[in-house]
């Protein structure tokens, strides 16, 4: 009897052992799962986190890149010359075939306006289609007698800057930067047109807010026969 009643405790002893190394075994993996869900969770952070880094680093280089080429586009302005009768002088048109614009240079009451301080190629040119007959309109016969029957063509370009300082009249706050005189023909007794130009150019330091314009040749006789044609008559001016 009493050998039939320890083979149960003894059963009953070992089932127990069991269950407790099954618990503790479980427990063991549990926390291991827990662990290892952690780490995968800890891993997928820091990946999103570098592709979240990744991602402001490229909007950061693409916009610096933007940047730099908006940079690196050179200001540039060129143009078209056309003949005002009302005016009797040049009329500057950026909207033609042949004028061209880009960055800030502008165009403003007939003048370059300069964006920012640094050094420009200021050039401009005027062409003409002159009769050089020797039956001279009125009010040239003194003109003639003084110059030896010679035509001569002028060109300037002047600029107005407050760096330069003012004068008490507005005129005098323009100053010749460019400036060309030719004997364009020689007064004669056959008819006829004679075509020819003048051109100038430069390069100089010019301020922000610079304004440059363009006077043509004084006598109004000959500023009528401008050749306004195009790529005849320009006036521009690029950043180098």
């Amino acid at each position: 009897m009493e050998k039939e009643c320890r083979v149960p405790m003894a059963e009953e002893s070992e089932r127990r052992e069991e269950e407790k190394k099954f618990v503790l075994c479980t427990k063991a993996n549990l926390g291991l799962l827990a662990c290892t869900l952690l780490l995968v969770g800890c891993a997928a952070a820091v990946l999103l986190t570098a592709n979240q880094g990744l991602s402001q680093k490229d909007e950061h280089l693409g916009a610096l890149k933007l940047s730099m080429r908006q940079t690196h586009v050179r200001a540039a302005i060129h143009l078209d010359g056309k003949y005002d009768d009302e005016t009797g002088t040049v009329r500057w048109q950026k909207d033609t075939d042949q004028s061209y614009s880009q960055g800030e240079l502008t165009l403003d009451n007939n003048e370059i306006v300069i964006p920012l301080s640094g050094p420009y190629f200021v050039y401009s040119q005027a062409s003409y289609r002159l009769t050089c007959s020797s039956e001279e309109e009125d009010g040239e016969e003194e003109e003639e007698e003084e110059s030896g029957g010679l035509v001569h063509i002028s060109h300037t370009v002047e600029r107005k800057s407050d760096s330069v300082g003012s004068g008490e009249e507005p005129e005098e706050d323009y100053n010749s930067i460019l400036h060309s005189v030719r004997t364009a023909c020689h007064r004669h007794r056959h008819k006829g047109h004679w075509f020819t130009g003048v051109y100038v150019g430069a390069m100089f330091n010019l301020k922000r807010g610079d304004r440059l314009r363009v006077n043509l040749t004084e006598n109004p006789n000959i500023r009528s026969n401008l050749d306004d044609d195009n790529g005849e008559t320009f006036f521009g001016v690029f950043a180098l």
